[in-house]
């Protein structure tokens, strides 16, 4: 068989209708297991786990199968707009790409791939902290806008340091995660061992050679950290860039005076993730923020808080429109997101959804997610009735009893 031919053959199988395997994706639902399938299992389950027993986790997503439409017929939908307009402009889709740590260790090289995924849509994307990309490096491959998420530690000198890098690298917002006092107990790492750099270990040795695609990967190039603390913290791994976190900047002793502080100190748009009750987000308001971020860190933190999208209702009730309000945590679907959209929020944030995009395909992945996002939510605005995302309104669903406001 001549080079030709083989290469011939093996594109038949990996195309149909001239599209490539990860273009043909069809669900949120179908990237997860390309992505499960991809990478190590003790990978797997640090990007797609939560704490505890993970009740808060299902609850994040399995809630949304109980809100209901009130759908309308017989109305002009010939042309949808599925725009958004929040902090201060419009775009495309009512999504944003939320923060997410370490994405290195799914391969394809992290979160380069969804940066410029999301630029090219015109889509947020929001710096981690946490990043295996230092702020700098994300801004000299970013095509669009950025937010830089940001923790309130202990070390005053190294969040205002994160602040100045974040106002030069032009972030439009800033993303205050305030769920985050210490890390919570993550069982999935435990029981499979999972380090930070992922450590080849006899336990977890022939599952590492079985992804040699994910092996190379990881472990080409520089190791992999949180890259936001080379110079800062001692050492150039992420572990001991996690034992200089929780020594030097963990802060239980946070209190809303600092956020007081931080609004001061930040000119641009100020969002705090992590709102879950009626008292924290008018707390939040009164301490001048632009915007709430309805989250419980995708059920990573407090195991057995109520889901995110339960909690919105109330929320948007209690705040208005004194502030923006953004939805985070088990957004699987068009679908789900046109639910919160109904339920008030201004747009929502995900997380977990194109990571798993990156593990699955890299940049062409996460192309994927947003256009599967996309495309459900163009049908389900045809299917509901509406041709623009400002019809949406709390008429156009049923929630449970317990939810209203």
């Amino acid at each position: 068989m001549s080079l030709e031919t083989y290469k011939l053959l093996a594109s038949s199988l990996f195309k149909r209708d001239g599209k490539s395997k990860i273009e043909q994706v069809p669900s949120i639902a179908d990237m997860r297991l390309m992505a499960k399938r991809n990478v190590p299992k003790m990978i797997f389950d640090f990007v797609d786990g939560g704490a505890g027993h993970e009740i808060t986790l299902r609850h994040n997503e399995s809630d949304f199968q109980r809100v209901f439409f009130n759908p309308r017929s017989l109305v002009d939908v010939s042309k949808q707009d599925p725009s958004a307009h929040f902090c201060g402009r419009d775009f495309p889709l009512p999504i944003i790409l939320g923060p997410a740590g370490l994405v290195r260790v799914v391969g394809n090289k992290g979160e380069v791939s969804a940066v410029k995924s999301a630029g090219k849509r015109g889509l947020v994307y929001t710096i981690s902290t946490s990043s295996s990309y230092s702020i700098e490096d994300i801004k000299q491959v970013a095509q669009g806008p950025l937010w830089f998420q940001l923790y309130l530690w202990r070390n005053k000198e190294i969040v205002d340091g994160l602040i100045e890098r974040a106002a030069k690298a032009e972030c439009d917002a800033i993303v205050l995660t305030i769920d985050v006092p210490l890390n919570a107990n993550r069982l999935r790492d435990l029981r499979n061992g999972m380090s930070i750099p992922p450590k080849i270990t006899f336990r977890n040795a022939f599952e590492a050679m079985t992804k040699p695609r994910w092996l190379m990967d990881i472990t080409s190039g520089d190791p992999i950290g949180f890259r936001n603390f080379v110079g800062i913290a001692e050492g150039n791994s992420a572990l001991s860039h996690s034992e200089f976190i929780n020594k030097e900047l963990s802060n239980l002793s946070a209190t809303w005076e600092d956020l007081k502080k931080l609004r001061e100190r930040w000119p641009k748009k100020l969002y705090i993730k992590g709102i879950l009750t009626v008292e924290d987000a008018l707390d939040a308001v009164n301490c001048g923020v632009d915007g709430i971020i309805v989250s419980n860190h995708g059920g990573r933190q407090l195991d057995s808080t109520k889901s995110a999208v339960s909690c919105l209702p109330a929320l948007k009730a209690a705040v208005g429109d004194r502030c923006e309000i953004f939805l985070d945590g088990g957004i699987r679907s068009g679908v789900d997101v046109i639910k919160a959209l109904c339920m008030g929020a201004d747009a929502v944030t995900l997380g977990r959804s194109w990571v798993w995009g990156v593990a699955a395909g890299g940049e062409k992945g996460v192309d994927r997610v947003i256009d599967i996002y996309q495309e459900e939510i163009r049908q389900t605005m045809i299917l509901l009735g509406v041709s623009n995302l400002s019809e949406l309104n709390e008429k156009m669903i049923t929630l449970p009893a317990e939810w209203q406001p």
